[in-house]
């Protein structure tokens, strides 16, 4: 009888504490507070040529809703002569995010290894909108 009082007993604890583990981990994680998303992108504004290996900027802008949206980071994927960007804010879902809409800015850097005629698509979240499209001639 003592064995299997022991037993449970051990479980109890075991059970118990590996609850409270977690709990503690969701409390601590502050992952959980951000948000992640694909912005729309509104605009775009930057140099039509450069030179190779010179790093260019481009001004990237997204409207956005509340005070609480910041710039993530910039996804670029290229094939060949043509690189396709995302941008991406998160927002803090335990901040109150009210207030009024505007704009914001981020500073997206390319750097063409060798000369030719370059295409930048910046893409939203919505498959069925225009990309917009920037071309840099590099030589």
């Amino acid at each position: 009888m003592k064995k299997i009082l022991s037993v449970l007993t051990i479980l109890t604890v075991l059970t118990a504490v590996s609850c409270q583990k977690s709990e503690l981990k969701d409390v601590v994680n502050a992952d959980n507070f951000f948000s992640v998303k694909q912005a729309a992108i509104a605009s775009v504004n930057g140099p039509t040529t450069a030179t190779v290996n010179q790093n260019v900027a481009f001004t990237v802008s997204w409207p956005y809703t509340g005070n609480c949206e910041k710039f993530s980071k910039f996804e670029a994927d290229s094939l060949s002569d043509t690189t396709k960007i995302k941008l991406f804010t998160s927002t803090n879902i335990a901040d109150d995010c009210t207030g009024k809409e505007v704009q914001h800015s981020s500073v997206y850097k390319f750097r063409a290894k060798k000369a030719g005629t370059y295409f930048l698509k910046f893409v939203g979240p919505d498959s069925n909108a225009r990309p917009i499209v920037d071309t840099l001639t590099v030589k």
